[in-house]
């Protein structure tokens, strides 16, 4: 484990990637950007920003994020099809930079959502359990790492040609990007495109109800939120949110997955058969797994025969026994809306939360946030 933290350390250093443009400098040209709610037409920005979009979009770094699951390993293993739905980091992404440019948000802020996952490894938050000996994992390790993982991209140049830098657009230190970045419970770009999305994904929310969600969405400037101007879309968010939560980043079987892919990670770091770089840099989940799958080491091999099996031979108790690990204080990444109850165009004069309003949903959330400080995952034998 010291090995691993001193790796992590190291990450930073050890590799650059550099991307070329053209002789003249321009990017190839890009038209358009098509994500999963529409088209944003690159035309309708001025000069500099289409620019600046073009060369990013085409970047290896942000490509990348093309073979790097949403959900991590959990897309690899249900064989009944249950958590395999399309959904990478790359869709998620453009979703986060859609919603932050649907909502005007200010274009720094646009390219901070488009680029805040960049620094996600291979299997994204199996990272959280390689560098962290917490059962809870350290959901913000790849949020430390982002202005090392840009510069090591060699995307300053790109953004210092634009007036911007990797300080000015890191999502977890400017507090002025209060669309992309709010706390729990509250809703923010980055939040609602992965319940919005993954729900949708997931065929928890229809297409008609995503286009509710977003038309009775707004943010209001002077109080930096957002607001639902109706009920039954703060409820079908706030229900997704708790769906997900229960089903995909908060389940027993989950996190023992995450478990046993970092500690075949460790192994295969320790024994040279995998570098740092390969996990942020070079390869992407399918690549990684075949590591993981085709090593002789007799350690990854029994880890490796388990994770195949995670998703039916774990199950979430609500007593220890013989066989359980214990998790604590998981992030529950559930949300409780906020709903105007009178407002002037963008301006909220007076505001609920759905909880105050909904006695149901306020059982539900308060069960849900109960259950992510304290569960049990059981082991079957094999």
């Amino acid at each position: 484990m010291a090995m691993i933290k001193l790796l992590s350390y190291l990450l930073p250093f050890i590799v650059t990637i550099s991307h070329e443009l053209s002789a003249d400098g321009n990017p190839t040209d890009i038209d358009s950007i098509n994500t999963f709610y529409g088209t944003i037409s690159l035309g309708a920005m001025n000069h500099d920003q289409s620019l600046l979009l073009s060369s990013l979009l085409i970047h290896p770094a942000i490509n990348r994020l093309k073979y790097i699951n949403q959900y991590g390993p959990i897309q690899m293993v249900d064989s009944q099809g249950n958590n395999n739905e399309p959904y990478c980091r790359h869709d998620h992404s453009l979703g986060v930079f859609y919603l932050l440019n649907r909502f005007c948000a200010p274009f720094p802020e646009q390219i901070s959502g488009l680029l805040h996952d960049l620094s996600h490894s291979t299997f994204s938050h199996v990272s959280d359990y390689l560098f962290s000996d917490n059962s809870a994992g350290n959901p913000d390790y790849h949020d430390s790492q982002f202005i090392h993982v840009v510069n090591r991209h060699n995307i300053t140049p790109i953004l210092n040609r634009h007036h911007l830098s990797p300080e000015i657009i890191d999502p977890k230190n400017n507090p002025s990007f209060s669309r992309l970045e709010r706390p729990l419970p509250d809703l923010a770009a980055d939040r609602l495109d992965y319940i919005v999305q993954g729900a949708a994904r997931r065929k928890q929310l229809t297409e008609q109800q995503v286009d509710t969600i977003l038309a009775d969405l707004f943010f209001d400037p002077l109080s930096e939120h957002w607001y639902f101007r109706s009920l039954e879309s703060a409820r079908l968010s706030a229900n997704a949110s708790i769906e997900l939560n229960r089903h995909i980043f908060a389940t027993a079987w989950g996190r023992v997955l995450y478990l046993w892919t970092a500690d075949a990670l460790k192994q295969l770091l320790m024994a040279g058969e995998l570098q740092i770089e390969d996990l942020f840099f070079t390869m992407g989940d399918d690549k990684v797994w075949q590591k993981i799958h085709q090593s002789t080491l007799p350690g990854v091999k029994t880890l490796a025969a388990q994770m195949l099996t995670a998703w039916h031979n774990v199950h979430e108790v609500t007593h220890p026994e013989a066989n359980t690990i214990t998790f604590e204080n998981v992030r529950c990444r559930i949300v409780d809306p906020r709903l105007a109850t009178s407002h002037s165009g963008n301006l909220v004069t007076h505001w609920l939360r759905l909880s105050d309003i909904d006695p149901a949903f306020r059982d539900r959330y308060l069960t849900e946030l109960k259950r992510c400080q304290l569960f049990y995952a059981k082991i079957e034998p094999q």
